[in-house]
């Protein structure tokens, strides 16, 4: 071989190692392996921008609402309504009803008022239960006279008592007295009169009275004279304890007499109402 050939076949070995790696990296096979592997990118999440006024309208409706719930989670005020004499009645209405003058009834009677005090009571914020028994009807039953009333009441108010507790307990009474002592005029239009009857012959005596005179000044702020006041019983020929040892929140109230009006006692009972929410309801949220 001659030395021109050799030192061609030399440069055209080196031309082809130098070439090789070049070639290579354009094959198929090998585009993977040469192709560097990207990370995957975080994606950015845009939100829309609220507006000041909106966001200030939805913070505002937060806090309504928060108030709303806290409210809702206030014990209402609860009121047990009894009635130990159940079947006293007014003249009006059951002359109204049966024609008669009777000052007792077994249909038209104090007793059935109840839904009416409820409805009033529950627009001052005050939530009623009503035991639900007739006494003078069990009265008869059992073959007991009258002065038997408030021992014939006593275990079902003291079973009461016992399963629920009450803000206060209202036993309701229909006065014996004419119509000049239990009734008054304010702005024209008349009402009957209250009177508070507290038993003074019990551990509860002070407690009791403490209600009882609230309830009345309240009432005669709204109505001047519309309660007759607190009247304390003991002695001979009373009860003495009128069932309100069994709790400290229980008053007896006598709601008009024997001549007041369906209207007059409604309006009583509007009184009423706004006077318990006035004395115990408001106090008690606060």
């Amino acid at each position: 071989m001659t030395l021109l050939k050799k030192l061609q076949w030399s440069f055209g070995l080196l031309l082809f190692f130098f070439v090789l790696p070049v070639i290579a990296g354009q094959l198929p096979f090998n585009k993977q392996a040469s192709t560097p592997i990207k990370e995957p990118e975080d994606q950015q999440v845009v939100y829309a921008a609220t507006n000041i006024a909106e966001q200030s309208a939805l913070e505002q409706t937060k806090e309504e609402t928060k108030e709303q719930t806290q409210e809702q989670a206030k014990d209402p005020f609860k009121v047990l309504l009894l009635f130990t004499h159940s079947q006293e009645s007014y003249q009006p209405m059951v002359k109204a009803v049966s024609g008669k003058a009777a000052v007792y009834d077994e249909k038209t009677n104090i007793y059935n008022l109840q839904d009416t005090i409820s409805k009033h009571f529950s627009m001052n914020g005050i939530q009623t239960d009503v035991l639900e028994v007739d006494v003078m009807k069990e009265l008869k039953r059992k073959g007991k006279t009258f002065p038997a009333s408030y021992n014939t009441v006593r275990p079902y108010l003291s079973k009461r008592l016992q399963e629920q507790s009450y803000d206060l307990v209202i036993d309701l009474h229909r006065d014996s007295a004419k119509r000049k002592a239990t009734t008054i005029t304010h702005n024209n239009e008349s009402y009957a009169r209250i009177a508070i009857v507290v038993g003074a012959e019990h551990k509860n005596y002070r407690w009791n009275t403490a209600y009882a005179e609230s309830l009345s000044a309240s009432m005669n702020e709204i109505v001047p004279e519309i309660s007759r006041g607190v009247i304390s019983k003991s002695g001979d020929n009373v009860d003495g304890r009128y069932n309100q040892d069994l709790t400290k929140e229980m008053i007896l109230i006598e709601l008009g007499g024997i001549d007041n009006t369906e209207e007059e006692l409604n309006r009583t009972i509007a009184v009423i109402g706004k006077a318990i929410a006035k004395s115990f309801v408001t106090g008690k949220q606060n």
